[in-house]
C-alpha cells in the first residue's frame, strides 16, 4: 500500500529509489515486534550507511499502528518516551498515528506524555483519495 500511494499519489518512482538504496520500506509490525535488532540500532546502521555513500542523513516515517493492532499501548508509551527528544545522529523521525486510535484508545495522560516528550506535533486530518 505504501509503495502504491507513493507512486500513484506522490508520483515518486519507488523502484528507482529502492534500487539506489535511497528508499527502504519495511513492515512496521515486523520492525517493532519481529526483528532481532531494535529500531534505534537499525536506524543507526542506516545513518552509518548513508554517511558512507555521501548522504546527509536518514529520515524515518514510523507507523505506530502495530502497537494499537496488538494492543500494546503501554509498550508504545514506554518505547516512545525512551527515544531521545534530540539526538546527535543524523536522523529525523516522524511517528505516524491514526487520529482516531490516538484520540480514543490512548488516555489523556498517555497523550500528554507523548506530546510533552516529543515537544511538537503535526496533525493531518484529511485522507488523500486513492484513485
Amino acid at each position: 500500500m505504501v509503495r502504491y500511494v507513493l507512486f500513484e499519489l506522490a508520483k515518486i518512482d519507488v523502484r528507482k529509489y529502492e534500487k539506489q538504496n535511497s528508499l527502504l520500506i519495511i513492515d512496521s509490525a515486523r520492525a517493532y515486534f519481529g526483528s532481532s535488532i531494535d529500531i534505534v540500532s537499525f536506524v543507526k546502521s542506516l545513518v552509518n550507511y548513508a554517511d558512507q555513500i555521501g548522504k546527509n542523513g536518514v529520515s524515518v516515517l514510523a507507523d505506530m499502528g502495530p502497537f494499537f493492532h496488538y494492543n500494546k499501548l503501554d509498550d508504545l508509551i514506554e518505547y516512545e518516551t525512551s527515544l531521545p527528544p534530540r539526538s546527535d545522529i543524523k536522523a529525523k523521525g516522524l511517528c505516524l498515528y491514526n487520529k482516531d486510535e490516538f484520540n480514543w484508545r490512548l488516555t489523556r495522560i498517555q497523550r500528554k506524555k507523548l506530546f510533552e516528550h516529543h515537544g511538537r506535533e503535526l496533525m493531518i486530518t484529511t485522507t488523500p483519495t486513492v484513485k
